[in-house]
């Protein structure tokens, strides 16, 4: 993590000399592509000409890998320009606030000179997010030029030097889309239990249920919902989530169960139908909590809160909506590029912007169940919503 003197010398204008001369580098490049096609003398034939065709298709390839990568570079050093000139403004502001109370920043701390308690813990939260804001650029920035140097950034088929660049910019905007996403919906884990217990699972196995593996939070609503409604009501709730799949299966062709298309559909659709039945607070409550099993990836959590989120409104755009008609607002949102999927290189895309059967085959290829750093994600509480129409 940067410290706060590092920070305060961070020069936009020196992040954007670079970006600069990579610009003039990457048209350099680009501009290869009439040399390129005019190479080959025409009605040039034989062995000799075979080697000239192997030899420039290797050029070829090799420029357009270079063509991405330095348009990746150029993308991320563009949108660092940026974010470290907000960066130089804030900390400018703050400082200038700390002086105006009489105070000092120093090593990242302020010190009071004269200022007030509240004023100073006010700035020393600034401090704290200005320095996380810092840290958060240089993240980015080390993680595209790690895949540049690592040849994870390349020219994504293209046949042409204009797309390899214009793909390797494309890496960059779709890696800080999946950045962006993750930060944004992660839940903090939670501990797990059988449910249901005791006499309320001896009855539920009489009635035909059968005991899984849930989180805390989930068993909480869950036996609240069934000592407001009995077992039936527990009843139509699971008859509720498995209307969702069995749905789920006969859109997209099946495609997608896992981490695709058929999987965004399932969890929107039953996040709409939830909303309808229990209200929208309590739909909510209970999807995240769906989401807290510390065996799941951050990935695919990532996929379920967002594409939860989009079901829950549009039930409340909808109301009067049939389940029929719900079930079509969903699959039309999924074809529109409101929900997103994982592709195969574990990122969280718009569902519009990979086919059906073209995501993560994750049940060839499992996640990993030891997922430590979900420890630090965003702590929900304790449900508190209660259902409606009971």
């Amino acid at each position: 993590m940067a410290t706060w003197d590092e920070v305060r010398q961070w020069r936009a204008d020196a992040v954007g000399q670079v970006g600069d001369h990579l610009v003039a580098r990457r048209n350099l490049v680009v501009g290869l592509q009439d040399e390129l096609d005019g190479s080959k003398p025409a009605g040039w034939a034989g062995e000799a000409a075979e080697a000239a065709d192997n030899d420039l298709r290797a050029r070829r390839q090799g420029l357009e890998e270079l063509a991405s990568r330095l348009s990746a570079a150029v993308k991320v050093i563009d949108d660092t320009e940026h974010a470290v000139r907000e960066l130089v403004v804030r900390v400018e502001a703050v400082e200038d606030q700390a002086a105006r109370n009489g105070m000092r920043i120093v090593n990242g701390e302020v010190v009071a000179a004269g200022g007030g308690f509240l004023t100073t813990v006010v700035l020393q939260a600034e401090v704290q997010a200005t320095l996380a804001q810092a840290t958060a650029i240089d993240s980015e920035l080390d993680s595209v030029l790690q895949g540049i140097r690592s040849g994870e950034i390349d020219d994504a088929g293209a046949t042409t030097l204009a797309d390899a660049a214009a793909a390797g910019e494309d890496h960059v905007t779709d890696e800080q889309r999946h950045r962006d996403l993750l930060e944004k919906y992660q839940v903090r884990t939670d501990a797990t239990t059988t449910w249901p217990s005791g006499l309320t699972g001896w009855l539920a196995e009489q009635a035909g249920f059968s005991k899984e593996q849930v989180t805390e939070a989930e068993a909480a609503m869950l036996d609240d919902l069934q000592a407001r409604k009995g077992l039936l009501g527990v009843k139509e709730f699971a008859d509720l989530r498995q209307d969702a799949l069995h749905v789920a299966e006969g859109r997209f062709e099946g495609k997608g169960l896992t981490d695709g298309h058929a999987d965004a559909f399932r969890h929107a659709y039953w996040n709409a139908l939830m909303t309808q039945r229990y209200g929208e607070e309590w739909a909510g409550e209970f999807a995240t909590a769906h989401e807290r099993n510390p065996s799941s990836h951050p990935v695919p959590v990532g996929m379920d809160l967002h594409n939860n989120e989009v079901g829950r409104e549009i039930a409340r755009a909808n109301p009067d909506a049939s389940p029929e008609e719900l079930a079509s607002l969903v699959e039309q949102a999924v074809k529109d590029g409101r929900m997103v999927v994982i592709d195969n290189d574990d990122t969280l895309v718009p569902s519009n912007e990979v086919n059906p059967g073209e995501t993560r085959d994750t049940r060839n290829n499992p996640w990993p169940t030891d997922n430590p750093g979900r420890g630090d994600d965003r702590d929900p509480g304790r449900p508190s919503a209660k259902p409606d129409q009971y």
